[in-house]
Formats: C-alpha cells, structure tokens, sequence
C-alpha cells in the first residue's frame, strides 16, 4: 500500500511596516567669540521627515543641557517668525535647573492650542519642512575659556504634534535620541589660543592694549590692526607681538599704540598659528584720545638729526598757532606753520634740508603763549 504524503504550503503575509514619521533637532554654531564675557550664539533647529500631508506644529517642548559654570544663558531671540500669536502659538525659552550638578536646562515650549490648518484662516499655523528652520536663537555669555564645555538636546521624552485634519485631531510624532546632533563645544577646534582678556587704557594721546591668553597652541603671534571709528576706511596693521607658541599657562600681553591724533579709534587682534591660519578677537568698546588740557612743545626727535626731525605739540583749544624756526642770531629761518587748528595732539615733520649745519631754535605761538626748544642740525 502506498503512502500519500500531503505537503501543506502555509503562506504567511507580513505587512509591510510603516515608516515613522519623526521630528528630528540638531544645534547650529551661529557666534563662538572665544573670549572670557564674550557671546556664544547657538540655533535650535528642527524638520520633520516621512511627514506626509500632516505637517502644521501643534506644540513642542525640548530641553538644551549646558554646563553653568561655563556658560551663562541670557536670552532667547529670532524665534521662527511664523510661531506668533496670530497664529495661535505661545512660545517660552527660560533657563531651569537639571538634575545633574552645574548643569542647567534651556527649555523651549511651544504652545498651539488654538491652532488651525485650515490656511483660510487666520491662524493657519507653522508648517514643518523637511530641511531644517531655526525655532529660536539661544544667547549664551562664556564663563571660562579654559574647558570645552559642550552644549547638547537632552534625551528626548517630549513629543511633537501636529493636525491629522482641519478638525484639529492631532497627529504624534515621536523624538527618538538616535536624532540629536552631537555635542556642540566652545573650542571644538583646537584654535591656537584661548583669549581671557582683551582691553586697553589711554595715557594722554598713547593707547596702552593689554591681553590675556589661557592657553596656547603653535601661536606664532598677533598682528595689531586699528581703525578710526566711523571712518569708510578699513583696518590697517600697525604692530605685531610675537606669541608664546604652546604652553598651557596663562600669557599676558601688551601694546602701546603712541603718539595719536583727537579721535575715535577701534582695536581688534589677529591670532596667527604657525600654518597661516588665524582669528580675529576685536576689543568690544571704541577707544577715545581726547583733547590735552595745557599747552605743550616736546623736544624734537631725533636730535641732532639731518635732514628730518619729528615735533609734537599739545594744543588745549582751537586757535591759531605758528610755529617758526630761529638761527642763534634770532633771525627767522624757516615758518614750519602758521594757520588756525583745532584742539588736539599733533606731530609735525620737518626737513631742514635748506639749512645748514648748526645750532637753531623752534618757536611755538599759540593762544597768546610762547613755547621755545632748541635744536641741532648735523650734516
């Protein structure tokens, strides 16, 4: 007898899975100014990804962990300009504790109750793309340069709704941890020096700059570049200090920039490594040389000299002034000057070329004050 074997083929259907709709964050480095009080600027970004038809913002919290003995929070600006009230969204950024020590939570909230995606109204709502936008800028001011201290989207527990229909039955979309960007960091780069401080004093018509590094790595040194405030005119170099190449120390540094005219002036730094790269650190507020409070001729440098000598003079108000040269005999040389000038500090060049070798004497005349020097021509 023969044996009948029945094979029974079990097909089993598998439906297709669905792909997640999500939100996903990321943190954008808008302004990293390295110095100790300065700015730290950072966009909170988001887009939506297999968002279909459904993609109007209901609401949404996030949270942005940073390190409070590094960094400051100050305030949140440039929110996304369609998350308005007319639009019917309430939105906060504050500052709040976390439940790590000397970290601090920078909470974003969104809230969209009275939203509608209906876009006949008028309050149609936010709609999600799926390329980032910036939500908010969050403005931090740095504590300490000498870590890297990293600013990152906590775990994620919140969740982000959106409007299924023009009902408003919303729609959730979940924030998965394998979307947040990495940690964002002061000094992410290994930038050549770390700068504490940067700031400056005035001695009469010199400006005195003065620097701290933290740290340094393969700093050749800095250039000094200086402009006149207001002025069309860009930044001229006017010195270099050599750096201290690496070193882990703090390194103070100095600059005196002499001999300015009445004005208005602007400082920054220009950080060179030893590969040619370099940073600009610029000193925050403008610098003003202001006008003498007396009547004042220096001696004239070089002296002796042949045939080009410098002199500088003071002037405490605005008049007419000349300044004339003299033989030893008292007869009159030369008129290096004779006009009317405003208050100020002044440095005049002048070239004896015409004269010859011998003892003269330079007279200044202003304000109904004479003022005499001698000097020597050497040929």
């Amino acid at each position: 007898m023969k044996k009948v074997i029945y094979i029974i083929l079990i097909t089993v259907i598998i439906p297709s899975v669905a792909r997640l709709q999500s939100i996903e964050q990321k943190l954008e480095l808008i302004s990293n100014s390295r110095i100790l009080g300065g700015e730290f600027v950072i966009d909170f970004e988001i887009k939506g990804t297999n968002l279909g038809n459904q993609t109007t913002l209901a609401s949404f919290n996030a949270d942005v962990l940073y390190d409070s003995t590094l960094l400051r929070f100050i305030s949140g600006t440039d929110w996304q300009e369609e998350l308005t009230s007319e639009e019917g969204y309430n939105c906060y950024i504050q500052s709040n504790p976390d439940d790590s020590v000397n970290t601090r939570a920078v909470r974003i909230a969104i809230l969209g109750a009275t939203v509608n995606e209906d876009n006949s109204t008028s309050s149609a709502g936010f709609d999600i793309t799926e390329e980032y936008v910036r939500i908010v800028r969050m403005n931090f001011i740095i504590l300490d340069v000498s870590k890297s201290a990293s600013i990152r989207i906590k775990t994620a527990t919140n969740q982000l709704e959106t409007f299924l229909n023009k009902n408003n039955s919303p729609n959730t979309f979940e924030i998965t941890n394998s979307l947040l960007s990495p940690p964002t960091y002061i000094n992410n780069e290994p930038l050549p020096v770390a700068l504490m401080s940067f700031g400056s004093e005035i001695v009469k018509r010199d400006v005195i700059l003065n620097w701290v590094t933290a740290a340094e790595i393969d700093n050749s040194g800095f250039d000094i570049e200086r402009r006149q405030a207001g002025s069309e005119k860009g930044w001229y170099k006017i010195g270099f200090v050599t750096g201290n190449k690496t070193t882990n120390s703090p390194t103070q540094y100095r600059y005196e920039d002499r001999k300015l005219e009445s004005g208005r002036y602007e400082y920054r730094l220009k950080q060179i490594d030893f590969n040619g790269n370099y940073t600009y650190y610029e000193l925050k507020k403008t610098v003003e040389v202001g006008v003498p409070s007396k009547l004042s001729l220096s001696q004239n440098y070089p002296n002796p000299f042949n045939p080009v000598t410098k002199i500088d003079f003071d002037l405490p108000e605005d008049g007419k002034i000349s300044l004339v040269i003299y033989d030893m005999l008292g007869k009159e040389v030369m008129t290096v000057l004779n006009g009317n000038y405003k208050a100020g500090y002044y440095t005049i060049s002048l070239n004896a070329e015409r004269l010859s070798s011998g003892t003269y004497f330079y007279r200044l005349n202003a304000g109904g004050q004479v003022l005499t020097k001698k000097m020597s021509v050497v040929k």
